[in-house]
């Protein structure tokens, strides 16, 4: 009997362990992080013997077996993970809640059905747990980091329903009377408890994907304005440096005037004031006869330069598209600005963003291939601000997205109905 509650409980830590490190973003390596957490539960066995074999008050016991347990656990978990605290509190203690009921649960089936092996009964519960906590891992962590890595505000309120759910649970399970069978008189409140829960926490995580959608919304008008703003900002700039390019024809008269008189003080001083003025003039390249675009990969074209990037442009789109020019730059910048992003974070030289831009009757078809890292697996989960953005415009263009990495290169393509 002492061995199975040994196993059970090494397993129990496992699970623990388990959803501390692949629930969340590590601050640290995971081989620091696997040490981190076999430490914790080196200690947690050594608090475990004490409190079971030598320990004989219920009290010491709940305190040592499992109050320092849970501190422990959320003290590591805190620590070792990324996001901001009341997001990781709020992660934990869900887990906390979940896992109190389960094992509540168990015991009451363990202790209803005593002619049970108890081998098979330890065997079926490390099972179904481990299980468990797998598909959690698995299928509702990705999806829960997505939607909540955009949230600023709303997680203490959140984190107040938990700690209330916790100690509830605590307080009709394990606290000051464990809950040992279903014939025990106070199942019944546990089970209302439970159903509680099971109805309230879809209302929260309808709340968190609903405040996401909001953030997310909010963040890709924030990104757009200013993107928009800066390449308004560039467009000006631009039409300046074209202006300037067109007064140096009477600049040149100028010179050539004083050249024929022999006012050569006067030569050069011209000279000195033209050279000035004309230090922060910037040339543009003709990409495209689209003003939009060929502004778009003018400005991120000098960036990429400047991170030591090979660039490679193909774009053929007619000036009057029936595209929204502020649409285009959504896209466009986005995309260019996220290869630039992407591809400055390879140590090796052989950095390439290849961008091809082509209109036929009825599509522009955009494509962005960039160089990156050779591992890189890319999902929705992964989806940021930016690409968001530009998923919104495809959709309100009736058009097709696409994004894949592949043995070091990362595609982005694009198609808008036009």
């Amino acid at each position: 009997m002492v061995i199975i509650t040994i196993i059970e409980f090494l397993i129990t830590l496992i699970v623990h362990s388990a959803f501390g490190i692949y629930s969340s973003t590590l601050k640290y390596n995971k081989r620091l992080a696997h040490l981190i957490w076999g430490i914790w539960i080196l200690l947690q066995g050594s608090l475990f013997f004490y409190s079971e074999f030598i320990l004989k008050s219920t009290t010491t016991q709940f305190f040592f077996g499992f109050v320092l347990s849970l501190i422990g656990q959320y003290i590591i978990f805190l620590t070792t993970t990324k996001g901001k605290l009341a997001q990781k509190l709020f992660t934990i203690l869900t887990y906390s809640i979940f896992f109190c009921i389960y094992m509540t649960l168990f015991n009451m089936i363990k202790g209803t059905f005593t002619n049970v092996n108890n081998v098979l009964l330890s065997l079926a519960n490390g099972i179904v747990l481990l299980t468990t906590v797998f598909c959690i891992l698995k299928y509702v962590c990705p999806i829960y980091q997505s939607i909540a890595k955009y949230i600023t505000t709303g997680w203490h309120l959140l984190i107040f329903v938990n700690i209330f759910f916790l100690v509830a649970v605590i307080l009709s399970s394990v606290f000051p009377v464990r809950l040992n069978s279903v014939n025990d008189p106070s199942v019944i409140t546990f089970i209302f408890l439970c159903m509680s829960i099971l109805v309230v926490y879809p209302v929260i995580f309808t709340n968190i994907k609903n405040m996401s959608e909001v953030a997310i919304k909010r963040a890709v008008e924030n990104q757009n304005k200013l993107l928009l703003a800066q390449i308004e900002q560039e467009n000006s700039q631009l039409l300046a440096d074209s202006q300037a390019r067109h007064d140096r024809r009477h600049h040149n008269l100028v010179m050539l005037e004083f050249a024929n008189i022999g006012d050569i003080d006067s030569l050069k001083e011209y000279l000195k004031k033209l050279v000035h003025s004309e230090e922060n003039i910037r040339y543009d390249v003709k990409h495209c006869d689209n003003r939009t675009i060929n502004t778009v990969l003018t400005v991120y074209e000098r960036r990429a330069i400047e991170n030591d990037i090979h660039i490679s442009i193909s774009a053929n789109a007619s000036h009057n598209l029936s595209i929204s020019p502020n649409d285009i730059v959504i896209i466009v910048a986005n995309l260019f600005e996220n290869a630039i992003n992407a591809t400055s974070k390879i140590k090796h030289k052989n950095k390439l963003i290849d961008i091809s831009i082509k209109e036929n009757a009825h599509r522009l078809l955009i494509k962005v291939e960039n160089t990156c890292k050779d591992k890189l697996a890319f999902d929705e989960s992964l989806y940021g601000v930016g690409i968001s953005s530009v998923i919104s415009i495809a959709q309100k263009y009736e058009g097709m997205y696409d994004f894949s990495a592949y043995n070091g290169s990362f595609s982005a393509k694009v198609s808008l109905n036009i």
